[in-house]
C-alpha cells in the first residue's frame, strides 16, 4: 500500500515539475545528431503538402503518336496507315484464294461484311502494328442451309502439356510461329455468298457477289 502511494506521490511531483519548469526537462537526443544545421525534427516544423483537384492523367507519347482507330470505312480509307493495313488484309485475302466473283442471282442469301479495325501494342507500348480485319456478318446465315456445325478446332490443353513434357525431358528447344490469316485456311463444304468489301469493290464486275472458298472470321 505504501509502494503504490510513493509511486502515486512520484508521478504528481514529476507532472508539477513539467508544468512549472518546462525549459528544465531535457530530452535524449540520438546519436550523431548534434550538427549544427536546423531541421524540421529540431524546428519542431512539418513540410506543408499541396493537393490538387484536378485528375492526373497518365498518358504515352507512343500512343498520343498514333493514329485513332477509325469508326468507319470512310476514315479509314483516308487514313494512310490504316489504308495500307487494309491492302494489306486484302491482298492476304486474295492471296489465299478466300473468294471468288460470281454474278449475283435472286435465290442467293448473300451476308454482309464490315472492317474491324485494332491498333496492337508491344509490351513497352510502341505500336506493333495497325490491323484492319475483313468480317463477315455471319447473322445473317441461316441455319441448316448456310451452315451445320460451327466450333471451332483448338489443341487440348492435355496435348500441348504433353509436347511441354517431352521437350523437358529431351532437352529440346520449342519454337512458336505466329501464322497470318490461319483461320482462313479452313475449306468451306457449304454454299456462302458475300458482299464485295467495301472499299475494294471490283470496278469490271461491281453487282458481283464473292462465292466463298474458305472460311471466314465471323461466319457461322
Amino acid at each position: 500500500m505504501l509502494q503504490v502511494q510513493f509511486l502515486a506521490l512520484l508521478t504528481y511531483l514529476l507532472i508539477l515539475l513539467v508544468l512549472l519548469y518546462p525549459a528544465a526537462i531535457v530530452l535524449p537526443t540520438m546519436p550523431g545528431s548534434n550538427h549544427p544545421m536546423l531541421t524540421r525534427s529540431k524546428t519542431g516544423t512539418t513540410a506543408q503538402k499541396h493537393y490538387s483537384l484536378a485528375p492526373r492523367v497518365f498518358t504515352s507519347t507512343h500512343v498520343l503518336a498514333s493514329s485513332p482507330e477509325p469508326k468507319n470505312v470512310k476514315a479509314a480509307l483516308s487514313d494512310p496507315l490504316w489504308l495500307k493495313a487494309m491492302k494489306d488484309e486484302y491482298a492476304a485475302l486474295l492471296n489465299n484464294k478466300t473468294w471468288t466473283l460470281v454474278p449475283f442471282q435472286l435465290n442467293m442469301n448473300v451476308v454482309g461484311n464490315k472492317w474491324v479495325y485494332r491498333v496492337k501494342y508491344n509490351p513497352d507500348g510502341s505500336i506493333l502494328k495497325y490491323k484492319a480485319r475483313l468480317v463477315a456478318k455471319g447473322f445473317h446465315q441461316t441455319p441448316d442451309l448456310d451452315f451445320f456445325d460451327t466450333y471451332s478446332p483448338v489443341i487440348k490443353a492435355s496435348t500441348i502439356r504433353v509436347v511441354f513434357t517431352l521437350a523437358v525431358s529431351n532437352g529440346w528447344d520449342i519454337q512458336q510461329v505466329d501464322i497470318n490469316n490461319a483461320f482462313l485456311n479452313g475449306e468451306l463444304k457449304e454454299l456462302v455468298f458475300m458482299q464485295q468489301p467495301e472499299g475494294f469493290i471490283d470496278q469490271s464486275h461491281p453487282s458481283y457477289v464473292c462465292k466463298l472458298e474458305k472460311a471466314l472470321y465471323g461466319l457461322k
